[in-house]
């Protein structure tokens, strides 16, 4: 159901905020930029499947074209939009410290 999905990238990134444990966040902080590319399978595929872009979620792509500056995305450019942005995120908390 369309509904369910988030509609813009903000929306998207703090779903997963809310999803990816600790560790998987410290994980993602701690890589460089261009290293995110690396990321497209797992988390990009789960994007891609979970977020509707194969389902028809026309508003989440329009958010991703209007953050990336573009007027068209293909679906794994789009998920890429969402991974930097969460990035972005991480790169703004204080040291994730994993306890043991």
């Amino acid at each position: 159901d369309l509904k369910d999905f988030p509609k813009t990238v903000a929306q998207a990134v703090k779903l997963l905020n809310a999803e990816l444990s600790l560790e998987n966040k410290k994980i993602i902080k701690d890589m460089q930029e261009d290293d995110l590319s690396g990321l497209h399978i797992s988390l990009g595929t789960h994007i891609r499947n979970e977020f509707g872009f194969w389902s028809g979620n026309n508003e989440l792509m329009e958010s991703c074209c209007s953050v990336s500056g573009v007027d068209e995305l293909h679906d794994d450019d789009a998920s890429a939009v969402i991974i930097t942005e969460l990035w972005r995120q991480l790169q703004k908390m204080p040291d994730l410290k994993i306890v043991k």
